[in-house]
């Protein structure tokens, strides 16, 4: 019996059930673990302040009025001229902005400023092209859109002041976010 193999016998099955479940029971904890990913919590701020001291310095500020349930606010922000903005640089002009977010998780920005529009409107656009015009509340506002297609924009301009509601929205939704808003000042 030299010349023969050992034999061994099969493993109970048992045992092959319980090395893949060694096996398999981190990799499937690890993957359970990190699709737990927790939606960030949203900031929700109040815009009055912001909105009463614009206009307390003579500017129209620009803030919707009687949004539906749901719609909350999470950025407010006046810089009046020369003053450091956002970055640090100074304010080429008054600026306001307001950003809500709606009930379905869509961002809307309201962003205001009383000179220096041109560099103000391709910044806020990220550098988009008109495309129509739309007309809300008896004002005619232009329309653009970015160079990716993602991101929409009305602008309405009295003078030098600028005006621009945007978002990754349809320009219907957009119409209807600036139908809301009430100029202050």
């Amino acid at each position: 019996m030299a010349g023969m193999a050992s034999r061994r016998p099969n493993p109970p099955l048992i045992h092959l059930i319980v090395a893949i479940l060694v096996v398999l029971a981190p990799a499937l904890l690890a993957v359970a673990w990190f699709q737990r990913v927790p939606d960030p919590p949203v900031n929700v701020i109040d815009p009055t302040p912001v909105i009463e001291a614009a206009t307390a310095a003579g500017f129209p500020a620009a803030g919707p009025q009687n949004l539906p349930d749901g719609w909350v606010c999470t950025r407010a922000r006046w810089t009046p001229q020369g003053k450091a903005g956002v970055g640090g640089t100074p304010a080429a002009g008054n600026t306001f902005a307001l950003g809500y977010l709606s009930p379905a998780q869509m961002y809307l920005a309201v962003d205001q400023r009383d000179a220096a529009a041109e560099p103000f409107v391709a910044d806020v656009t990220r550098s988009g092209v008109a495309d129509g015009t739309s007309t809300v509340v008896g004002r005619a506002w232009q329309r653009y859109l970015s160079a990716d297609g993602r991101t929409r924009a009305l602008v309405w301009r009295d003078g030098e002041a600028v005006t621009i509601v945007s978002g990754d929205l349809g320009y219907e939704a957009l119409e209807a976010f600036a139908g809301t808003l009430a100029f202050g000042a």
